[in-house]
C-alpha cells in the first residue's frame, strides 16, 4: 500500500466519521432548520455534500484501480457501500 493510498484512506474515514456523526443529529438538525424556514436549502446542501463525498470516494477507488493496488481497493468499496447506508441506519 503506497503513502498516497494509505493518505486517501485516512482521509475518507476521517469524513466517513464525520458523516456517522451528522446522521446521529440529522433529525435535531431538521427539526430546527424546519422550524427556521430553511429547510429546503438544508436538505440541498444535505444532499450534495453526500453526493460530494460519495464522489469522491468512486474516484479514489478508480485510482486504486488504475494504479494496480488491489490491496486497497476492497477498502474503499467497503467505505463507499458504507457511507450509502449510513443514513438509512440512523433514521
Amino acid at each position: 500500500m503506497t503513502k498516497k493510498h494509505r493518505l486517501l484512506i485516512a482521509a475518507i474515514a476521517v469524513l466517513t466519521l464525520f458523516h456517522m456523526i451528522f446522521c446521529a443529529f440529522y433529525g435535531r438538525l431538521y427539526g430546527y432548520f424546519n422550524l427556521e424556514g430553511q429547510l429546503q436549502s438544508f436538505l440541498t446542501t444535505t444532499a450534495i455534500i453526500r453526493g460530494l463525498l460519495l464522489i469522491g470516494i468512486a474516484i479514489s477507488g478508480l485510482i486504486s484501480l488504475k494504479d494496480k493496488a488491489s490491496k486497497t481497493t476492497p477498502f474503499y468499496l467497503i467505505f463507499f457501500l458504507f457511507n450509502l447506508i449510513i443514513p438509512f441506519i440512523f433514521k
